[in-house]
């Protein structure tokens, strides 16, 4: 719960690198996330820590968007790709990249370390077949998710999270 109740989006980095250790805990969280029916072979992770391939990256983000810096300076991205069919079973796949990218930001937050879900720059990378193949992203698979991390200033402090937030309904 302490993860939890602190975990925010940071968007500021101090361009330390993520170490080898902080890395292996990292991948730890992702590895025990859960994939539907069991299914690991429909999902690929790329840890992205070459400094020309994160600003080829933001490079297409600001091309799409219009905007610079979409990865926020971190010195590490982490793209989660699954393959999609154009139907209601896509659901289970971003699903599945979701789940992941909450695991390894709950892992980051006790680590210490910032962290930020990333859609944009995911979303050009989407539509970038060399910057797809540069980061080795398989044939038949589409970046649908990402989060970026890295060393950062933020402080997590334990958050005020209101019981209404999300409209709910007991059935009992």
């Amino acid at each position: 719960m302490k993860a939890l109740l602190r975990r925010k989006s940071v968007r500021t980095y101090t361009g330390v690198p993520v170490t080898d250790d902080q890395r292996a805990q990292l991948l730890k969280a992702a590895y025990a996330s859960p994939v539907a029916m069991g299914q690991y072979d429909s999902i690929v992770m790329t840890v992205v820590e070459k400094p020309e391939l994160l600003a080829q990256i933001d490079a297409a983000a600001a091309k799409q968007f219009g905007r610079e810096k979409m990865l926020y300076g971190a010195p590490m991205l982490i793209v989660l790709a699954t393959k999609l069919k154009g139907d209601a079973s896509d659901n289970s796949g971003y699903s599945n990249a979701a789940t992941v990218i909450e695991n390894l930001n709950l892992a980051a937050v006790e680590l210490g370390l910032g962290a930020c879900h990333i859609w944009g720059a995911i979303a050009a990378l989407a539509e970038d077949d060399a910057l797809k193949q540069a980061l080795k992203i398989p044939e038949g698979f589409t970046p649908v998710g990402g989060l970026v991390v890295g060393d950062s200033a933020d402080a997590y402090t334990k958050r005020d999270i209101p019981d209404n937030r999300i409209a709910t309904e007991i059935l009992d």
